[in-house]
């Protein structure tokens, strides 16, 4: 099942950011949880990503498709 333990725990480190950058490249609250990721992209791309597809994203689908909106160049 698709949506089994999505909730757990991620970070990344953003390669592009100085040493002593306070500056981010992302948005963490788009992060925050599963139904912030999937507000993100059907308020983004909702033709892309229905609800149906939504519903059988993993959380890492989910955050990897957010950061392909927010920062490609980051990826």
């Amino acid at each position: 099942m698709a949506n089994a333990d999505i909730e757990g725990k991620h970070s990344w480190t953003d390669k592009r950011r100085t040493q002593g950058s306070a500056t981010q490249t992302v948005t963490l609250t788009n992060y925050k949880d599963v139904a912030a990721l999937k507000a993100r992209l059907t308020a983004a791309a909702a033709a892309s990503y229905p609800t149906a597809t939504l519903n059988l994203m993993t959380k890492n689908d989910l955050e990897y498709a957010v950061r392909l909106i927010d920062d490609a160049a980051g990826i």
